[in-house]
């Protein structure tokens, strides 16, 4: 019994350090597709940037740099989508919209000219790489699901709610392709507040209002 508890405890160090060292190359390949996109984004770069062995990249990631590209998007994708869904039980609508362009914002405070969003850099993958495409679609979809669902709640009709849910993310994305190639944050801030009065009226509009 004793040498079973000890072989337990001399393996969780162990893989605590892999868990650990998987997610420093994903939080390295995250920073690098938002700055330079997939084709950009080196593996030597990667491992650098997360500050992780070079060498364990293929171990993490057999598939290389597609699979780890893959799951960065996913990754961003699951925590973007959690922190709407906590904004919008704490901030409601128009606070989340806010919330969610200063996400991006904040990343690049300093370095206006590096803005960018992960999954956006995966989405361009196709068609060369259908299944990061893939990885990137399901990621914009998580974003606006839980928007989707507050409008419906506010009593936005169902095809009004998902067609504004859309047009949030995709005014967001479009805004932070002009916002990097003004090298400053102006276009993203002009796009939230676009979209913040577009919301009112779509709210002043619905049944739930009248």
């Amino acid at each position: 019994m004793t040498v079973g508890i000890s072989r337990i405890a001399d393996g969780e160090p162990r893989e605590s350090k892999r868990r650990d060292g998987r997610a420093l190359l994903i939080k390295g390949a995250r920073q690098l597709l938002a700055e330079k996109g997939y084709a950009g984004m080196e593996l030597r770069d990667v491992a650098e940037r997360g500050k992780a062995p070079r060498g364990s990249i293929y171990h993490h990631f057999p598939g290389g740099k597609s699979q780890l590209a893959a799951e960065a998007a996913r990754v961003e994708g699951e925590e973007i989508g959690a922190l709407i869904e906590r904004s919008l039980e704490e901030r409601g609508l128009r606070g989340t919209l806010e919330r969610f362009g200063g996400i991006f914002r904040r990343r690049v405070v300093d370095h206006p000219e590096r803005i960018g969003c992960p999954v956006a850099a995966a989405a361009l993958a196709r068609p060369e790489d259908p299944k990061l495409a893939a990885a990137a679609t399901a990621a914009f979809g998580s974003w606006e699901k839980p928007i989707a669902a507050a409008l419906l709640d506010e009593g936005v009709g169902r095809r009004d709610a998902e067609t504004f849910a859309g047009l949030v993310v995709s005014t967001v994305e479009g805004a932070l392709i002009r916002a990097r190639a003004a090298g400053s944050t102006d276009p993203l801030d002009s796009a939230i507040g676009g979209l913040g009065q577009a919301l009112d009226r779509l709210l002043e509009g619905s049944p739930a209002s009248r």
